[in-house]
């Protein structure tokens, strides 16, 4: 596929996709992610109605520039939809710019980088299980779990694709919530690492999207609901407020307990604590705390 079948996917208003990026290099896996040193191009696959399929993101100042293997346009029309969600690129973000940037903590950072938005995971179920691998550990430690995850029960491609002279084949996608629900807990315990407790986190998480019917592969099904979530074993206010950031449409989340978070703020010499100075940036805390979280990146 030539570079004329690519996808220009571009912002509605002012974009900062360094800060995209930045997260995305922060939260690449093994085995699911394969991001070029340097050239800001994202590799990965994508399940579409039961077939997974291999794009490439190349990500441009003014949005993304995305290359899907094959000619089928309903797919591709899929992938550019999940791909705009992903990277919040419909967002009315002047609104928002224009309310943290009257505040002092923000004023500088607004004027020299508009348009930092939330940057999501490609599917709700994809947010939730990698949220879930990251609790009450490091960013590392997450992504390596992760990587077992995706070694042990990746979607694997049907042949060896590729994409210009790069190899598909060790690129993998998720599992469906059904496949991944129906392996034992000890067996996920000793596949990826775990403790029990969070590997009983991760099944009941697979469970509930499996029995609510929720199809990752259109990228755009709504979290299960944060009552239903919040029953799990293992699932507190941390991570139910970082999916209502990375997965869901809530734009005023605030993860108040958050480690990267409170050493944002720890370095401010206005800020002492996170849970009171976020009131004043409602309604847009997630792009408060988005902000904040590029900060450190």
């Amino acid at each position: 596929m030539s570079d004329a079948d690519a996808l220009l996917l571009t912002a509605e208003g002012p974009v900062d996709m360094a800060a995209a990026l930045a997260t995305v290099r922060a939260h690449a896996i093994d085995g699911l992610h394969r991001l070029e040193a340097g050239t800001g191009t994202l590799t990965r696959r994508l399940t579409v109605a039961g077939d997974s399929f291999p794009i490439t993101l190349h990500f441009v100042p003014d949005g993304v520039a995305l290359r899907v293997e094959t000619r089928d346009e309903g797919v591709r029309s899929v992938v550019a939809a999940r791909v705009r969600r992903w990277f919040d690129l419909d967002t009315p973000i002047e609104p928002i710019d224009a309310l943290l940037g009257r505040d002092p903590l923000f004023a500088e950072r607004v004027r020299a980088r508009p348009g930092v938005r939330l940057t999501r995971f490609a599917s709700p179920f994809e947010a939730a299980v990698l949220i879930v691998l990251g609790q009450q550990v490091s960013l590392a430690a997450g992504r390596v779990f992760a990587g077992r995850l995706i070694a042990a029960h990746g979607i694997r491609p049907k042949g060896e694709e590729t994409v210009g002279d790069e190899t598909m084949g060790a690129l993998r996608d998720l599992p469906a919530p059904a496949v991944l629900a129906a392996v034992p807990v000890d067996e996920l315990r000793e596949q990826v690492g775990l403790t029990r407790g969070r590997a009983r986190t991760l099944h009941e998480v697979a469970a509930l999207f499996a029995e609510a019917g929720i199809d990752p592969s259109t990228g755009a099904e709504p979290l299960p609901p944060r009552e239903a979530l919040h029953a799990l074993h293992g699932v507190g206010p941390w991570t139910l407020d970082c999916l209502a950031i990375r997965a869901g449409e809530d734009r005023d989340a605030f993860p108040a307990t958050d480690a990267v978070l409170r050493r944002a703020l720890a370095a401010e010499p206005r800020e002492r604590s996170a849970a009171p100075s976020a009131e004043r940036w409602s309604p847009y805390r997630s792009y408060a705390t988005a902000r904040l979280w590029a900060a450190t990146s």
